[in-house]
């Protein structure tokens, strides 16, 4: 009896394809020193770590825009009585001190009697525990221009892609159409676009000759 590989397997299975074919595009080789950012989701870093084999060194780091997006969403449930304890942990954090940060939510966590508001606490608490090992100096990053954040190319896809997904009628956005303009951005930022606009074009019109 043969088994077939699961819907989540041949989905990982993709990504880490698209990703390696990415970076050599990019210049990656046995001498490259990678540094990669993830938002900390299930599989993220399972994707990024077959990497690992293709360059010299892979340094892997919770992106900092997820994780202030984090801390926000923390923020806007507890209000402005707790605000400040919840900003020194995420100070804390920033400066390296996760373990500082960590104790911080806690005493929040024990603080807070709405039951609502410790499991937003608890949620954080989890979301940065399950990714300690991917934590840095943040700060000390920022310091000396190395890579710590996603956030010029999430705000790109906030106001390009969610924009249009959340029109309505003809002015949104399908699944698909979202899919193809990634490729063509996607193409020109990697200065692709003219080979692959040529090669389209000329096998379109071969096609139709």
């Amino acid at each position: 009896m043969v088994s077939r590989p699961s819907c989540r397997f041949l989905h990982v299975s993709r990504l880490n394809t698209y990703l390696i074919s990415a970076a050599r595009k990019q210049g990656l080789g046995e001498k490259t020193k990678v540094t990669g950012l993830a938002d900390g989701a299930k599989n993220c870093w399972s994707v990024l770590l077959t990497l690992k084999s293709h360059c010299q060194t892979l340094e892997c780091i919770l992106d900092w825009f997820h994780i202030s997006q984090k801390f926000q969403n923390v923020r806007q449930a507890l209000g402005t009585a707790l605000s400040e304890s919840l900003e020194s942990a995420k100070w804390k954090l920033w400066h390296g001190k996760a373990e500082e940060c960590a104790s911080e939510l806690s005493w929040l966590r024990e603080n807070i009697s709405e039951r609502k508001k410790q499991v937003k606490i608890e949620s954080l608490g989890d979301y940065l525990q399950q990714n300690q090992k991917y934590l840095v100096h943040y700060h000390q990053r920022s310091q000396t221009d190395l890579p710590y954040t996603s956030s010029v190319a999430e705000s790109h896809i906030d106001s390009l892609i969610n924009a249009r997904h959340k029109r309505t009628g003809k002015m949104q956005w399908t699944r698909e159409g979202a899919h193809n303009v990634l490729q063509i951005r996607a193409m020109m930022a990697c200065n692709h676009w003219e080979q692959q606009w040529q090669s389209t074009v000329l096998s379109a019109l071969g096609a139709t000759g």
